[in-house]
């Protein structure tokens, strides 16, 4: 990575005192800019020029945070450290992921250490911080969840990560502090395969609903995989459903983009039941086309029919992201291996959905000795 580095000219100088950082006042606009020289990472002399500040004051604090940030300290301004890190985010994360980081340091970590140094901050503050995160609420007016916390924390975390390695930040705070938000919660929810089927039974097998929660059910892949499928990607001859792209909907926008990660692309067979729905639920378009997406409809009305169908079936509730867990628990059941479960899912490492699924292969390995037994004993 590539660090930009300056040399002031006269008469800037690298001290952090106002009288030797220049401000100008336009007459003309009644605003106040600031104007300088620095040179870039190719040693390039440039100059900068900001204008449109109602007071001298912020036009020098902007100039010695563009020039704080430039210079690569680590006693730059917290909110400076988090802008460049975001934008380093921005150009190696998707859209979604980057707007999530966003979203956790503008709601709940830079209105706390916005006016801080980087390099000012302690353990101590850490653990302050996670003290008022754990008596914070959301949205509901409910205290925040353990894996959401975690989630924050992970994302500060990130942030020191990154001062340290790029910034010479000499060690990550967070480490320090430890965890006092609580460790994140293991259980997961998924329906047996009784329970689906007694969900599945409350729909109408001409709604384009049935269609869609079973192909969920039956192949394990993500809400926005099965939204971003269109009629190219099924071959229904053969059985097989072709991952390659997922759906979002960001700051309003319909966006397909690559799936999660390289693994997700991937070949899903399915059995010749769900061949039979499929085609059958493509016959209510009107002339489709190859790009016409085989199940248009809103993420928010797929979670509305699942509360709704749930209380119907008499099931407890689960998300949509569950769905995929009933797969793999259903796959569990029928004593498929964790590689094949984990090619199916589109799991970056087998090591993921056997962390992800450990607490369902118990039974599995109480048969395992029952069988060593039984070869012991012939």
């Amino acid at each position: 990575m590539n660090i930009l580095s300056f040399t002031p000219m006269p008469p800037i100088s690298t001290e952090r005192n106002d009288k030797f950082m220049p401000a100008y006042y336009n007459e003309e606009s009644k605003k106040w800019y600031c104007k300088f020289y620095y040179k870039d990472w190719q040693g390039n002399r440039k100059q900068k020029k900001k204008s449109g500040f109602e007071r001298k004051k912020d036009a020098l604090e902007w100039e010695r945070s563009f020039l704080d940030k430039l210079s690569g300290s680590p006693d730059m301004a917290f909110s400076d450290m988090v802008e460049l890190y975001l934008e380093d985010k921005k150009k190696h994360v998707k859209l979604k992921t980057y707007l999530n980081h966003k979203d956790l340091f503008r709601l709940w970590i830079l209105p706390y250490f916005k006016d801080k140094a980087i390099n000012d901050i302690t353990a101590i503050d850490i653990r302050q911080w996670e003290a008022t995160l754990k008596e914070s609420t959301g949205k509901k007016g409910t205290l925040l969840s353990s894996s959401y916390m975690n989630n924050i924390l992970a994302k500060f975390s990130g942030l020191f990560n990154f001062a340290v390695r790029f910034y010479g930040l000499p060690s990550n705070p967070c480490k320090l502090a430890g965890n006092l938000v609580g460790k994140m919660q293991k259980s997961l929810n998924f329906w047996t395969k009784e329970e689906f089927d007694r969900f599945i039974s409350t729909f109408d097998k001409s709604d384009p609903f049935y269609a869609a929660f079973l192909t969920l059910y039956y192949t394990g892949m993500r809400i926005g995989e099965l939204q971003a499928l269109t009629l190219a990607d099924l071959d229904l001859e053969n059985g097989i459903i072709h991952i390659n792209k997922t759906y979002a909907i960001i700051s309003g926008q319909e966006i397909i983009t690559t799936p999660k990660t390289t693994k997700s692309v991937r070949e899903i067979y399915i059995p010749a039941f769900l061949c039979k729905l499929l085609k059958k639920h493509i016959k209510r378009y009107y002339k489709p086309q190859p790009d016409t997406r085989v199940f248009q409809m809103a993420r928010e009305t797929y979670r509305n029919r699942l509360v709704n169908h749930s209380e119907k079936a008499g099931v407890k509730r689960i998300r949509l992201h569950d769905i995929r867990h009933s797969h793999a628990s259903l796959l569990i059941d029928l004593n498929f291996s964790v590689l094949m479960i984990s090619e199916r899912l589109g799991h970056e490492d087998p090591s993921i959905t056997l962390k992800t699924y450990a607490h369902l292969f118990p039974t599995k390995q109480n048969e395992l000795v029952e069988r060593l037994d039984e070869i012991f004993n012939k």
